[in-house]
């Protein structure tokens, strides 16, 4: 399976690359400036990025002045992040669902680590989190984003229901879920178009945290962004997702750092 992952990655990295450049709506509008203000970045702050993908956050990261760190388990998304390089960034081709990888990273402690939207994406978190807290610094956080577990992961149904009760025509939109609670992977698509559709692994918010607090974290922010009272055309997704949040944005820290 992780051979699959990778290779499906590669094949998709340069559509990807071409669709998402320094940021596409998703981005821009619902994940930067959350995880920005999480992160709180000052200048020579130490920086992991996981799963850096075509590096566009690396990039950000760096011009407010840290030090970044960016990996990726895909060969072509590393070189293709390498070729758009800035100040301040080291790639590396590193696989964090392997213990041997992880271990190559240890050395100087990080100040933040942050994985934008990539759990979803990985078969195995819980060996990633459980090594973390040898990679961060006593004050460390860790900051990530992911494609919100309860509304928009495992199996749901974007919904478009139209009514024209008292003479006007209602439009109402919303998301249908079921199974919830069950972990499970399913092939998709993460943009239309892209050549190959990519494999997700759905967990409930729970089983994510369990890993965390287990590993010596706490959580200290949890942020459900949406598109909010932004106008947006007819694109489906933003409609459903207006008032209901496509994506989860946690901040943990170590509970020794509190000692």
């Amino acid at each position: 399976m992780k051979d699959r992952v990778k290779g499906i990655w590669n094949v998709n990295a340069e559509f990807w690359d071409s669709k998402m450049g320094e940021g596409n709506d998703f981005h821009k509008i619902l994940l930067e400036p959350i995880q920005l203000r999480l992160l709180d970045i000052k200048a020579g702050d130490r920086i992991l990025d996981i799963a850096c993908g075509n590096g566009q956050f690396a990039r950000k990261m760096a011009e407010s002045g840290a030090i970044v760190t960016a990996i990726d388990f895909s060969d072509k998304f590393i070189e293709i992040a390498k070729s758009k390089s800035a100040d301040n960034i080291k790639y590396q081709v590193i696989d964090v669902t392997k213990q041997t990888d992880l271990k190559k990273l240890e050395g100087d402690l990080f100040d933040s680590i942050v994985c934008t939207m990539a759990f979803m994406d990985m078969e195995d978190i819980e060996i990633l989190i459980k090594h973390s807290p040898k990679l961060l610094k006593r004050t460390g956080k860790f900051v990530f984003s992911i494609t919100h577990p309860c509304f928009n992961s495992g199996n749901i149904y974007l919904v478009h229901e139209q009514d024209d009760i008292g003479g006007n025509v209602n439009n109402k939109y919303g998301v249908k879920i079921s199974d919830y609670l069950i972990e499970q992977s399913n092939l998709g698509i993460g943009i239309v178009g892209q050549p190959e559709p990519q494999y997700y692994f759905h967990r409930p918010v729970s089983a994510i945290l369990r890993y965390f607090f287990t590993n010596g974290f706490m959580l200290d922010a949890y942020e459900e962004p949406s598109y909010g009272n932004i106008e947006s055309d007819a694109n489906l997704h933003k409609k459903v997702f207006q008032h209901i949040p496509p994506a989860l944005i946690c901040r943990l820290r170590l509970v020794e750092s509190l000692r």
